[in-house]
Protein backbone atom coordinates (compact mmCIF):
# COMPACT_ATOMS: atom_id res chain seq x y z
CA UNK A 1 0.00 0.00 0.00
CA UNK A 2 0.79 3.54 -0.08
CA UNK A 3 0.63 6.11 2.83
CA UNK A 4 -2.35 8.01 2.59
CA UNK A 5 -1.67 11.99 2.64
CA UNK A 6 -2.85 12.01 6.13
CA UNK A 7 -0.60 9.18 8.07
CA UNK A 8 1.84 11.66 10.22
CA UNK A 9 5.14 10.05 10.01
CA UNK A 10 7.19 8.36 6.74
CA UNK A 11 7.78 4.67 6.50
CA UNK A 12 11.85 5.83 7.13
CA UNK A 13 11.04 7.46 10.48
CA UNK A 14 9.31 4.10 11.18
CA UNK A 15 12.10 1.80 10.47
CA UNK A 16 14.32 4.11 11.89
CA UNK A 17 12.26 4.39 15.04
CA UNK A 18 12.15 0.59 15.04
CA UNK A 19 16.09 0.18 14.79
CA UNK A 20 17.45 3.45 16.32
CA UNK A 21 20.38 1.91 16.48
CA UNK A 22 21.87 -0.46 13.59
CA UNK A 23 24.21 -2.78 16.53
CA UNK A 24 20.79 -2.93 18.52
CA UNK A 25 19.87 -6.69 19.86
CA UNK A 26 16.89 -8.04 17.62
CA UNK A 27 14.66 -10.62 19.11
CA UNK A 28 13.41 -13.75 17.56
CA UNK A 29 10.43 -14.41 19.53
CA UNK A 30 10.16 -18.31 17.94
CA UNK A 31 12.15 -19.60 15.29
CA UNK A 32 11.47 -22.62 14.40
CA UNK A 33 14.81 -25.09 14.19
CA UNK A 34 13.50 -28.42 12.79
CA UNK A 35 12.48 -31.87 14.08
CA UNK A 36 14.24 -34.66 15.81
CA UNK A 37 14.34 -37.69 13.92
CA UNK A 38 16.20 -39.64 16.17
CA UNK A 39 19.94 -39.68 15.10
CA UNK A 40 20.70 -35.76 13.87
CA UNK A 41 22.31 -33.88 16.91
CA UNK A 42 23.37 -31.07 14.78
CA UNK A 43 20.85 -28.07 13.64
CA UNK A 44 21.69 -24.27 12.46
CA UNK A 45 19.88 -21.13 14.07
CA UNK A 46 18.92 -18.39 11.38
CA UNK A 47 21.32 -16.12 13.10
CA UNK A 48 24.18 -16.14 15.95
CA UNK A 49 22.57 -15.19 19.18
CA UNK A 50 24.31 -13.05 21.31
CA UNK A 51 25.65 -14.46 24.31
CA UNK A 52 23.24 -15.86 27.30
CA UNK A 53 20.16 -14.94 24.88
CA UNK A 54 19.37 -18.43 23.57
CA UNK A 55 16.28 -20.20 24.68
CA UNK A 56 16.26 -23.75 22.77
CA UNK A 57 13.42 -25.87 23.76
CA UNK A 58 12.58 -29.60 22.38
CA UNK A 59 9.16 -30.36 22.34
CA UNK A 60 8.54 -27.79 24.70
CA UNK A 61 10.85 -28.54 27.04
CA UNK A 62 13.54 -25.96 27.36
CA UNK A 63 17.58 -27.13 27.51
CA UNK A 64 20.16 -26.65 29.12
CA UNK A 65 23.21 -25.17 27.29
CA UNK A 66 26.88 -27.71 28.03
CA UNK A 67 24.00 -30.08 29.93
CA UNK A 68 21.84 -30.74 26.88
CA UNK A 69 23.56 -28.76 23.55
CA UNK A 70 26.29 -26.93 22.39
CA UNK A 71 26.43 -23.81 20.54
CA UNK A 72 28.90 -22.68 18.40
CA UNK A 73 28.05 -19.41 16.21
CA UNK A 74 24.82 -20.24 14.51
CA UNK A 75 25.50 -24.14 15.10
CA UNK A 76 23.54 -26.49 17.72
CA UNK A 77 24.77 -29.60 18.72
CA UNK A 78 22.97 -31.79 21.05
CA UNK A 79 24.20 -34.19 23.48
CA UNK A 80 21.49 -36.37 22.69
CA UNK A 81 19.46 -36.14 19.21
CA UNK A 82 16.29 -35.27 19.83
CA UNK A 83 13.63 -37.91 19.89
CA UNK A 84 11.74 -38.35 16.33
CA UNK A 85 8.99 -36.20 15.63
CA UNK A 86 9.67 -33.87 18.24
CA UNK A 87 9.78 -29.82 17.35
CA UNK A 88 12.75 -27.70 18.22
CA UNK A 89 12.19 -24.18 18.80
CA UNK A 90 14.32 -21.62 19.53
CA UNK A 91 14.22 -17.64 21.13
CA UNK A 92 17.30 -15.58 21.48
CA UNK A 93 18.39 -11.95 20.62
CA UNK A 94 20.71 -11.51 17.64
CA UNK A 95 22.86 -8.54 16.56
CA UNK A 96 20.39 -6.50 14.05
CA UNK A 97 21.72 -5.51 10.41
CA UNK A 98 21.49 -2.01 8.97
CA UNK A 99 17.97 -2.77 7.30
CA UNK A 100 16.48 -5.78 9.41
CA UNK A 101 13.42 -5.17 7.41
CA UNK A 102 12.03 -7.47 4.43
CA UNK A 103 10.83 -5.58 1.36
CA UNK A 104 7.06 -7.48 2.29
CA UNK A 105 7.68 -5.36 5.73
CA UNK A 106 6.67 -2.38 4.01
CA UNK A 107 3.10 -2.95 3.50
CA UNK A 108 2.18 -4.21 6.89
CA UNK A 109 4.34 -0.87 8.32
CA UNK A 110 2.67 1.30 6.55
CA UNK A 111 -0.82 -0.68 7.77
CA UNK A 112 0.29 0.25 11.34
CA UNK A 113 2.03 3.98 10.44
CA UNK A 114 -1.94 4.57 10.06
CA UNK A 115 -3.47 2.79 12.56
CA UNK A 116 -1.17 4.14 14.94
CA UNK A 117 -1.86 8.12 13.40
CA UNK A 118 -5.42 6.96 13.88
CA UNK A 119 -5.13 5.78 17.56
CA UNK A 120 -3.39 9.15 18.49
CA UNK A 121 -6.36 11.06 16.46
CA UNK A 122 -9.47 9.07 17.96
CA UNK A 123 -7.55 9.43 21.70
CA UNK A 124 -7.53 13.37 21.43
CA UNK A 125 -10.27 14.44 18.68
CA UNK A 126 -8.10 16.14 16.36
CA UNK A 127 -6.91 15.96 12.88
CA UNK A 128 -3.12 16.45 12.44
CA UNK A 129 -2.79 16.96 9.07
CA UNK A 130 -5.63 19.17 7.29
CA UNK A 131 -8.19 17.21 5.54
CA UNK A 132 -11.66 17.98 4.24
CA UNK A 133 -14.16 16.26 7.32
CA UNK A 134 -17.25 15.87 6.53
CA UNK A 135 -20.18 15.40 9.32
CA UNK A 136 -23.36 14.69 9.90
CA UNK A 137 -25.23 16.66 13.23
CA UNK A 138 -29.24 16.68 13.96
CA UNK A 139 -30.32 19.42 14.63
CA UNK A 140 -31.66 19.94 18.82
CA UNK A 141 -33.06 23.35 18.40
CA UNK A 142 -30.19 24.78 20.47
CA UNK A 143 -28.26 27.20 19.25
CA UNK A 144 -24.63 25.26 18.68
CA UNK A 145 -23.22 22.52 16.66
CA UNK A 146 -20.18 21.17 17.92
CA UNK A 147 -17.71 19.73 15.72
CA UNK A 148 -15.71 16.53 16.32
CA UNK A 149 -12.20 17.44 15.20
CA UNK A 150 -10.19 20.59 15.74
CA UNK A 151 -8.16 22.71 14.99
CA UNK A 152 -11.03 23.86 12.81
CA UNK A 153 -9.41 25.74 9.69
CA UNK A 154 -12.30 26.89 8.26
CA UNK A 155 -16.14 25.86 6.94
CA UNK A 156 -16.67 24.93 3.34
CA UNK A 157 -20.26 24.54 3.80
CA UNK A 158 -23.39 23.50 6.07
CA UNK A 159 -26.44 22.46 4.44
CA UNK A 160 -29.43 20.98 5.94
CA UNK A 161 -31.26 17.80 4.96
CA UNK A 162 -35.31 18.43 3.80
CA UNK A 163 -38.03 16.08 2.92
CA UNK A 164 -41.54 17.91 2.47
CA UNK A 165 -44.73 17.53 0.64
CA UNK A 166 -44.39 19.83 -2.08
CA UNK A 167 -48.49 19.83 -2.93
CA UNK A 168 -51.17 17.75 -4.73
CA UNK A 169 -51.45 17.87 -8.33
CA UNK A 170 -55.19 18.98 -9.21
CA UNK A 171 -54.54 18.37 -13.59
CA UNK A 172 -53.85 21.78 -14.17
CA UNK A 173 -51.16 23.43 -11.92
CA UNK A 174 -47.75 23.01 -13.19
CA UNK A 175 -46.26 25.26 -10.42
CA UNK A 176 -45.41 24.13 -7.24
CA UNK A 177 -43.17 26.17 -4.23
CA UNK A 178 -40.35 24.67 -2.47
CA UNK A 179 -39.98 25.56 1.51
CA UNK A 180 -36.36 26.54 1.01
CA UNK A 181 -34.38 26.85 -2.43
CA UNK A 182 -32.37 23.75 -2.90
CA UNK A 183 -28.62 23.80 -3.58
CA UNK A 184 -27.61 23.56 -6.79
CA UNK A 185 -28.41 19.94 -8.33
CA UNK A 186 -29.70 18.29 -4.77
CA UNK A 187 -33.33 18.17 -5.26
CA UNK A 188 -34.84 15.43 -6.11
CA UNK A 189 -38.70 15.25 -6.97
CA UNK A 190 -41.62 12.51 -7.11
CA UNK A 191 -45.13 12.61 -8.13
CA UNK A 192 -46.42 9.54 -6.44
CA UNK A 193 -43.10 8.34 -5.65
CA UNK A 194 -42.13 8.45 -9.13
CA UNK A 195 -38.65 10.07 -9.52
CA UNK A 196 -38.96 13.27 -12.39
CA UNK A 197 -36.56 14.31 -14.32
CA UNK A 198 -35.17 17.98 -14.59
CA UNK A 199 -35.93 19.50 -17.70
CA UNK A 200 -37.69 16.44 -19.11
CA UNK A 201 -40.50 16.75 -16.88
CA UNK A 202 -39.68 19.88 -14.82
CA UNK A 203 -37.50 23.33 -14.46
CA UNK A 204 -36.69 25.09 -10.95
CA UNK A 205 -35.94 28.96 -10.46
CA UNK A 206 -35.11 29.09 -7.10
CA UNK A 207 -37.84 27.48 -4.92
CA UNK A 208 -40.18 27.46 -7.68
CA UNK A 209 -41.08 24.28 -9.53
CA UNK A 210 -42.49 24.44 -13.29
CA UNK A 211 -43.95 21.12 -14.27
CA UNK A 212 -44.11 20.09 -18.41
CA UNK A 213 -47.35 18.84 -17.70
CA UNK A 214 -49.55 19.45 -14.95
CA UNK A 215 -49.52 16.75 -12.04
CA UNK A 216 -52.95 14.05 -12.64
CA UNK A 217 -55.54 14.83 -9.99
CA UNK A 218 -55.31 13.53 -6.67
CA UNK A 219 -51.16 12.91 -7.15
CA UNK A 220 -48.86 13.60 -4.50
CA UNK A 221 -45.90 16.13 -5.23
CA UNK A 222 -42.66 15.30 -2.73
CA UNK A 223 -39.57 16.67 -2.65
CA UNK A 224 -35.71 15.20 -1.06
CA UNK A 225 -32.89 18.51 -1.30
CA UNK A 226 -30.31 20.20 0.61
CA UNK A 227 -30.19 24.02 1.63
CA UNK A 228 -27.28 25.65 1.96
CA UNK A 229 -27.28 28.04 4.93
CA UNK A 230 -25.27 30.90 4.69
CA UNK A 231 -22.55 32.06 7.66
CA UNK A 232 -23.20 35.04 8.94
CA UNK A 233 -26.83 35.56 7.67
CA UNK A 234 -27.33 32.73 9.47
CA UNK A 235 -24.70 31.38 11.76
CA UNK A 236 -21.55 32.30 13.26
CA UNK A 237 -18.22 30.78 12.66
CA UNK A 238 -16.22 30.43 15.95
CA UNK A 239 -13.06 28.16 14.46
CA UNK A 240 -11.23 28.42 17.89
CA UNK A 241 -13.87 26.62 20.13
CA UNK A 242 -15.01 24.54 16.76
CA UNK A 243 -18.74 25.36 17.03
CA UNK A 244 -20.57 26.64 15.01
CA UNK A 245 -23.80 29.79 16.34
CA UNK A 246 -27.45 29.99 15.33
CA UNK A 247 -28.28 32.99 16.69
CA UNK A 248 -31.92 31.52 16.95
CA UNK A 249 -31.25 27.60 17.48
CA UNK A 250 -30.95 24.71 14.74
CA UNK A 251 -33.89 23.54 14.04
CA UNK A 252 -34.67 20.29 15.54
CA UNK A 253 -35.33 16.78 13.79
CA UNK A 254 -33.49 18.40 10.68
CA UNK A 255 -30.01 16.98 9.57
CA UNK A 256 -27.11 19.10 8.96
CA UNK A 257 -24.24 18.28 6.82
CA UNK A 258 -21.18 20.23 7.97
CA UNK A 259 -17.66 19.99 5.67
CA UNK A 260 -14.85 21.87 7.18
CA UNK A 261 -11.18 21.48 7.06
CA UNK A 262 -9.24 20.41 9.91
CA UNK A 263 -5.48 20.12 10.97
CA UNK A 264 -2.53 22.16 11.72
CA UNK A 265 -0.51 22.03 8.36
CA UNK A 266 -1.04 21.19 4.91
CA UNK A 267 1.37 18.66 4.40
CA UNK A 268 3.56 15.77 6.88
CA UNK A 269 6.24 17.70 7.42
CA UNK A 270 4.66 21.37 8.15
CA UNK A 271 2.29 19.20 10.41
CA UNK A 272 5.44 17.24 11.84
CA UNK A 273 7.21 20.54 12.56
CA UNK A 274 4.29 21.60 14.97
CA UNK A 275 3.45 18.96 16.87
CA UNK A 276 6.43 17.25 17.68
CA UNK A 277 5.17 15.52 21.13
CA UNK A 278 2.64 14.47 18.20
CA UNK A 279 4.83 12.39 16.67
CA UNK A 280 6.81 10.78 19.36
CA UNK A 281 3.58 9.39 20.58
CA UNK A 282 2.39 7.89 17.41
CA UNK A 283 6.02 6.49 17.05
CA UNK A 284 5.35 5.04 20.08
CA UNK A 285 1.94 3.74 19.34
CA UNK A 286 3.72 2.17 16.37
CA UNK A 287 6.06 0.55 18.25
CA UNK A 288 3.64 -1.17 20.66
CA UNK A 289 1.74 -2.32 17.31
CA UNK A 290 4.93 -4.00 15.56
CA UNK A 291 6.10 -5.23 18.64
CA UNK A 292 2.44 -7.29 19.69
CA UNK A 293 1.86 -8.40 16.26
CA UNK A 294 1.85 -11.56 16.61
CA UNK A 295 0.41 -11.66 20.39
CA UNK A 296 -2.58 -13.70 19.25
CA UNK A 297 -0.54 -16.57 18.01
CA UNK A 298 0.33 -18.62 21.15
CA UNK A 299 0.61 -21.96 18.91
CA UNK A 300 0.97 -24.02 16.04
CA UNK A 301 0.24 -27.57 15.49
CA UNK A 302 1.28 -29.53 12.29
CA UNK A 303 0.33 -33.22 11.63
CA UNK A 304 3.04 -35.55 11.62
CA UNK A 305 5.29 -33.29 12.97
CA UNK A 306 3.65 -32.66 16.68
CA UNK A 307 3.01 -29.10 18.06
CA UNK A 308 5.02 -25.91 19.33
CA UNK A 309 3.43 -23.19 22.07
CA UNK A 310 5.78 -19.92 20.99
CA UNK A 311 7.09 -17.35 23.56
CA UNK A 312 5.11 -14.70 23.14
CA UNK A 313 6.51 -10.88 23.45
CA UNK A 314 5.72 -8.73 26.35
CA UNK A 315 2.72 -6.19 26.44
CA UNK A 316 4.38 -3.02 25.71
CA UNK A 317 3.12 0.08 27.68
CA UNK A 318 1.26 2.94 26.33
CA UNK A 319 0.99 5.17 28.74
CA UNK A 320 4.14 6.92 27.63
CA UNK A 321 2.50 8.37 24.59
CA UNK A 322 -0.81 9.23 26.36
CA UNK A 323 1.42 11.25 28.16
CA UNK A 324 2.45 12.97 25.34
CA UNK A 325 -1.05 13.33 23.66
CA UNK A 326 -2.43 14.54 27.01
CA UNK A 327 -2.32 18.30 26.04
CA UNK A 328 -4.21 17.64 22.71
CA UNK A 329 -7.16 16.11 23.97
CA UNK A 330 -9.98 17.64 23.90
CA UNK A 331 -12.72 18.64 26.57
CA UNK A 332 -16.22 17.79 24.67
CA UNK A 333 -18.17 19.10 27.42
Amino acid sequence: MTLSATALVTLVQAKSHLRLDAAASLRIAAEYVGVGDGADETFSLDNTPIGGSLQLYVNNVLQVETTDFAISGADITFVTAPTNTHPITASYDTVAEDDTFNSYDDGELETLIEAATLEAEQYTGRSFIIRTVTEEHFGDATPIIRLFQRPVESVTSVVRRISEVVGTGDGSTVSFSLGETPTDGSLLLYVDAVAQVLTTDYTISGSTITFVSAPADETRVTAKYTHTILAINEFEERLHQARLYAPGSWTANRIYVVVYEAGYGATRAATQALVPDVVAAVLMILAYLWENRTDMLHGESVSGVGSVTYELPLYADKSGAKVLLAPYKVNLL
